[in-house]
């Protein structure tokens, strides 16, 4: 059994001992959270207790900080659970917007009216529209909720962050997204050539999720249809994993027009690959990857984030075209179906989604028909030639009746 050798560096301990037989050294706190090796001695203990078992286990203590319960507990737990684009985001609001604010407190004593303070402070400081602030809201109170269940919270179990609430912002303007029109997907496929030509024309004509391209295989295109089997997600460095689609509706069949079909069947006979290949592969194999990245030829997935540096936003920036993210050709599929008179139900099962609600507030952007004609009675009206109109006669009898007298 270790006990292992405490290290104090400038700014943090750290703990050097044996695993796999060979010698490690790891941050376990920082000099601000414990100053004396008084004060770090107990997260020593833990921490050791928990290498010296075959299985790493959690330990609960009273005295643990919100920092300490996050990062040995909850994001551990977590991930075995959410997907990588969720625990992206949940990092995320971590690291920016909690950690600094609680992460020193201990988790025993936090109380609903700091965590309003904190909410506030993050509402006031940040540029955070209201959406995002009941994310950090949903977020606090998954830590708390698992808190209580491992019971940290004393004889409290009740969620602090229950009563806490978003304020302020209440005229903010909601975010204008862009649809990508038929003229601009036309003129943005002009200005690439392959594969980033291929790649923006699945994501026009077919409104798949960026990941969803990504993960496609050969073998999931029959010549009539793409169908969606899994999703590649990034992490926070741009490191990649193969995940299910996001939802069961997810999963399903999308037709693949003819214009499509013909640009894929090109690059597919350009490739000369089996159905266990990816199409859209890196070109090369990356040193840090996972089996289920490798696909028939051991190639893992391009990333979609170098070739949009390297090939499409250049091409477009010459090309004089604006940029608005994937999700514009999602939302312009929606559009111009919808502009051709396609019901938004088929639009629903085309993109994929659960509920047509999500279609139709969040996809399809409409312009009220009334709206149109009535503009377009304005514009008729200004167009119009002007009508002269004739001169009053003046009436002189009574006048020339008066002079002769």
């Amino acid at each position: 059994m270790q006990n292992g050798s405490l290290i104090k560096g400038k700014r943090s301990w750290f703990v050097s001992f044996y695993r796999d037989g060979k010698r490690t050294t790891q941050k376990i706190g920082s000099l601000d959270e414990y100053p004396t090796q008084q004060d770090i001695a107990p997260v020593l203990q833990r921490f050791m207790a928990d290498v010296n078992t075959s299985k790493k286990r959690f330990v609960p203590t009273t005295g643990m900080t919100l920092r300490e319960f996050v990062t040995t507990k909850y994001f551990p737990d977590v991930t075995k659970e959410l997907r990588g684009s969720t625990l992206r985001g949940y990092k995320a609001i971590w690291n920016n917007y909690i950690d600094g604010r609680l992460g020193k407190e201990r988790l025993a004593d936090i109380r609903t009216f700091e965590l309003q303070e904190a909410m506030d402070d993050i509402s006031q400081t940040t540029d955070l529209k209201k959406a995002s602030l009941f994310r950090v809201k949903t977020f606090m109170s998954g830590i708390f909720s698992e808190a209580i269940r491992n019971g940290l919270r004393g004889r409290d179990n009740t969620n602090p962050v229950t009563e806490v609430k978003v304020r302020g912002r209440r005229n903010e303007r909601k975010t204008v997204t862009y649809a990508y029109s038929l003229d601009d997907i036309k003129t943005i496929l002009g200005s690439l050539t392959e594969p980033s030509k291929v790649l923006m024309a699945v994501a026009a004509y077919t409104g798949l999720r960026r990941g969803e391209i990504v993960g496609l295989q050969w073998g999931d295109y029959d010549g009539k249809t793409i169908n969606v089997r899994r999703n590649i997600c990034f992490g926070q460095r741009g490191e990649m994993s193969v995940e299910l689609p996001k939802t069961e509706a997810s999963e399903a069949a999308v037709p693949v027009i003819a214009a499509l079909r013909k640009i894929l069947d090109a690059w597919k006979a350009k490739a000369q690959v089996t159905d266990g290949c990816w199409i859209f592969p890196a070109g090369f194999t990356r040193k840090k990857h996972t089996e289920t990245l490798l696909d028939a030829a051991s190639l893992t997935p391009l990333s979609p984030a170098n070739l949009l540096r390297d090939a499409i936003l250049p091409a477009l920036e010459k090309a004089k075209i604006t940029w608005h993210g994937f999700h514009a050709f999602r939302r312009g599929l929606a559009t111009n179906l919808r502009a051709l008179g396609v019901d938004d139900l088929t639009i629903k099962d085309i993109l994929r989604h659960g509920d047509v609600a999500v279609t139709r507030n969040s996809y399809i952007k409409r312009v009220d028909e009334r709206s149109v004609e009535a503009m377009d009675r304005l514009e008729a009206e200004l167009t119009r030639k002007p009508v002269q109109s004739a001169k009053p006669k003046v009436k002189t009898e009574r006048i020339q009746s008066v002079s002769k007298v």
